[in-house]
C-alpha cells in the first residue's frame, strides 16, 4: 500500500487524539463530570459507618485543597471551600479561602462557581440560618472600626438576584478588640462561635443577639477550641480541640458534648475521628468533615453511637 496514502489516513487521527488530550484540562474534566451528576447529594452513593471521601475526583480532587462543606436547607445547593494559600503564605501563617457553590437546576448539578463576594478577601466557615435565606461566614475584610484587618463574622441575605453585599454582624457579637469567627447557628437562632481561643454562644431574643456568653469547662479547656457545629435542636455540639497532649483524653481532635436534661453540657468526649470542620446534612442523615484537603462523609448514626 502506498505510504503517502497510509500517512493521509493516520495523521489526521493522530492530530485529533493529540489535541483531544491537550484539551483535557482539570477545568474541562470538572465541567464534564458535573454534567452527569443528578439526584440528592450530587448523585453520590451514601456511605455507611466508615468515613468515605465525598465525590472523589469531582469535589474532592487531587489538583485542589477542598474543605468545609455544607448543603443549603433545601438540599439543592452544595457549598464548600477551596484554599488559595501559597506555600510562602503558609510559612508566614497566612491563609486564604474562597467559597464555591454548585446548584441543582432541572435535576442536574452545575459546575461549581465562586461566590461573588468571595475572592478579594478570605471567606470561610459558612453556615445557614434555618430558613436558608441568610448565610453567615468568617472573613478578614476590614470593617470601618478596625485599625487592622482581622477575622469577624459577616452575613449575606438571599434575594431573587443572588446574595446581598456582605454586612458585618454588629454588636454585641462584633468587637474591634477581638476576633469573632467560625459561626454555627441553631434552629432557634442561638449562635455558637469562637472568640480568641474559646467557644461562646449568644441567644437570639426579640430580634437581636444577647451579650456573648462563654461556654463552660465541659467544653472549653486550657487548650484552644474552635470550628463548632451545633445541632439544629442543640442536642449536641461538635468542635475541634487543638494542641492538647495525647496523654489527655487522646489529645487534639474532634470532640463532642451532649446537652443534659437540665440544660447543661456533658464533659466533651474525643470522637477519635481524624478530621476537622464538622457539619451535618439538613436531613440529619450524614455527617461531613474535612481531612488533609479532602471532604469526607459518613452515616450520622455514629453521632448517637458516641453517646454510649
Amino acid at each position: 500500500m502506498n505510504r503517502n496514502f497510509i500517512a493521509a489516513i493516520i495523521f489526521p487521527f493522530f492530530f485529533v487524539i493529540m489535541f483531544s488530550c491537550a484539551g483535557s484540562t482539570p477545568e474541562r474534566r470538572e465541567a464534564a463530570a458535573f454534567e452527569s451528576l443528578s439526584g440528592p447529594y450530587l448523585g453520590q452513593t451514601p456511605p455507611g459507618t466508615e468515613p468515605e471521601i465525598f465525590a472523589p475526583g469531582i469535589v474532592s480532587t487531587e489538583e485542589k485543597y477542598e474543605l468545609n462543606s455544607v448543603f443549603s436547607p433545601k438540599g439543592d445547593e452544595f457549598y464548600y471551600e477551596i484554599s488559595t494559600t501559597s506555600q510562602e503564605e503558609k510559612k508566614k501563617g497566612i491563609y486564604y479561602y474562597v467559597i464555591m457553590v454548585t446548584r441543582q437546576i432541572n435535576g442536574i448539578w452545575t459546575k461549581p462557581e465562586m461566590l461573588p463576594f468571595s475572592g478579594t478577601y478570605s471567606t470561610m466557615d459558612m453556615c445557614f440560618s434555618h430558613d436558608g435565606n441568610r448565610m453567615y461566614f468568617t472573613s478578614d475584610r476590614p470593617p470601618a472600626l478596625d485599625a487592622e484587618a482581622k477575622n469577624h463574622i459577616w452575613y449575606v441575605d438571599r434575594s431573587e438576584g443572588g446574595w446581598s453585599e456582605p454586612q458585618i454582624l454588629g454588636p454585641p457579637i462584633y468587637s474591634p478588640d477581638s476576633t469573632q469567627s467560625q459561626p454555627s447557628i441553631a434552629e432557634n437562632g442561638t449562635l455558637y462561635f469562637r472568640i480568641g481561643d474559646d467557644l461562646y454562644f449568644s441567644k437570639f431574643e426579640s430580634g437581636t443577639y444577647s451579650k456573648p456568653m462563654i461556654l463552660g469547662d465541659e467544653i472549653n479547656s486550657p487548650y484552644p477550641e474552635g470550628k463548632p457545629f451545633i445541632a439544629p435542636d442543640e442536642r449536641y455540639l461538635l468542635f475541634i480541640r487543638y494542641d492538647m497532649p495525647a496523654s489527655i483524653d487522646g489529645g487534639r481532635g474532634l470532640y463532642i458534648s451532649y446537652r443534659r436534661e437540665d440544660g447543661g453540657w456533658t464533659p466533651a468526649k474525643n470522637t477519635k475521628i481524624s478530621g476537622s470542620l464538622p457539619k451535618m446534612t439538613p436531613d440529619g442523615k450524614y455527617f461531613f468533615f474535612s481531612r488533609e484537603g479532602d471532604i469526607y462523609w459518613v452515616d450520622a448514626k455514629i453521632i448517637e453511637d458516641l453517646k454510649h
